[in-house]
């Protein structure tokens, strides 16, 4: 009897022993993962081929960035502060921040075991000639600014693109191949029940007046529908919307656009 007893003890003080090699053991590698020297860290990680990061900085846990490009858009500077509970959780977070000259963008990124991302608090500041790689080999330009306050977007594995917040557009003008003014516009996002995203534009100013929505389908379609019109009659930008259609009685060109942009 006593034999039981003595074994019973040990193997229960075994169990302690083994938890507690455990505890210290993930407690150990977490401390090796924060603790990895971030250049190091992105020589392990392969990152998609357009994203580029250099002088890499910190460690895995808080680092930085001297620059970042992704398709050859020199987005300037990023720091990078990651959130212990999460990753104990199982999920990764981290507070990033971009930053290049007046251009910046501030959110915390959310990643779930499911490969859903979140974005909370997004804030941005963006100048569209910064943008320009995008449109290279293309005949027009812009420059202006958009700006935004998102606080709380969502994109997940099936195309699912959840977008809450404001975005303006400050001074658009369009530079090339003739130069034109525009002025400033907002647009009103909301994500929508059924996996899409919905906005409501208006103008807070400037040559073009515009009355449009947008809506995002989960299925990567992009649809536009507005009404334009100039606030100066016979000027240049009022003969400029003669080329996207005929004007009805109210002096409105109707806008009705699609595109796909993923399958």
């Amino acid at each position: 009897m006593m034999n039981i007893k003595y074994l019973a003890k040990k193997i229960s003080l075994d169990k302690t022993k083994i938890k507690y090699v455990l505890i210290f053991f993930v407690a150990y590698v977490f401390f090796l993962i924060t603790t990895l020297p971030a250049s190091v860290a992105f020589t392990i990680i392969s990152l998609p081929q357009n994203i580029k990061l250099t002088s890499l900085s910190g460690t895995v846990w808080s680092g930085k960035a001297k620059q970042i490009k992704i398709s050859g858009i020199d987005l300037g500077a990023v720091k990078w502060e990651l959130h212990p509970f999460h990753f104990l959780l199982g999920e990764l977070s981290a507070d990033v921040q971009v930053k290049n000259k007046n251009q910046y963008i501030k959110s915390e990124i959310n990643i779930s075991s499911s490969g859903k991302i979140s974005l909370e608090e997004t804030r941005f500041q963006i100048e569209l000639s910064s943008l320009a790689p995008l449109t290279y080999g293309m005949p027009v330009s812009y420059s202006g600014a958009v700006s935004g306050y998102l606080p709380v977007s969502f994109f997940d594995k099936n195309n699912y693109v959840g977008l809450n917040g404001k975005v303006s557009l400050s001074s658009i003008e369009l530079i090339s191949p003739q130069p034109q003014y525009f002025g400033n516009f907002t647009v009103t996002l909301r994500a929508e029940k059924e996996g899409a995203t919905s906005g409501i534009i208006k103008n807070v100013g400037g040559e073009l007046l515009v009355d449009g929505e947008l809506k995002l389908t989960k299925a990567g379609k992009f649809n536009l529908s507005a009404k334009l019109s100039a606030r100066t009659k016979n000027s240049s930008l009022d003969q400029m919307l003669s080329f996207f259609g005929h004007k009805n009685k109210s002096g409105h060109v109707q806008l009705n656009n699609t595109i796909q942009l993923w399958k």
